[in-house]
């Protein structure tokens, strides 16, 4: 599997999951967000957004929506306990893809590598800056 290229066709025991993964991972590394912060991460319409997440918690049981108690107008969502095992099984792929990429470079180009990276996604909110 690739970083990207078999997303589209990612599972997890029985479950076709595919690019709903990139919900699970923002998620599951925020540990929790609103339907406002996934429409801002994807980019995408409200309706859009609003049709992923209903999959994600109606059939795929991976994503529970709470109900703020600050202001009820507003859904938190979190990983249900099946939704954190896609999410760590997922981050399990991801961190041997990379390693086995990384193990390709001097310890100078990682180091150039990373500050790439940190300058790409500083601010996108995913990636805390320092």
């Amino acid at each position: 599997m690739s970083l990207t290229r078999d997303t589209i066709d990612f599972k997890f025991e029985n479950l076709k999951i595919g690019r709903l993964i990139f919900i699970i991972n923002f998620i599951g590394y925020r540990k929790e967000c609103t339907m406002k912060d996934i429409r801002n991460y994807l980019n995408v319409k409200a309706s859009t957004a609003t049709r992923q997440v209903d999959k994600l918690v109606n059939e795929l049981a991976l994503v529970n929506r709470i109900t703020s108690e600050d202001d009820r107008r507003n859904v938190i969502l979190t990983l249900t306990e099946k939704g954190w095992k896609v999410y760590k099984h997922h981050k399990q792929i991801q961190e041997k893809l990379v390693h086995s990429f990384m193990g390709k470079f001097s310890p100078e180009e990682i180091q150039l590598i990373k500050k790439i990276i940190l300058e790409l996604t500083k601010n996108d909110g995913i990636i805390p800056s320092k």
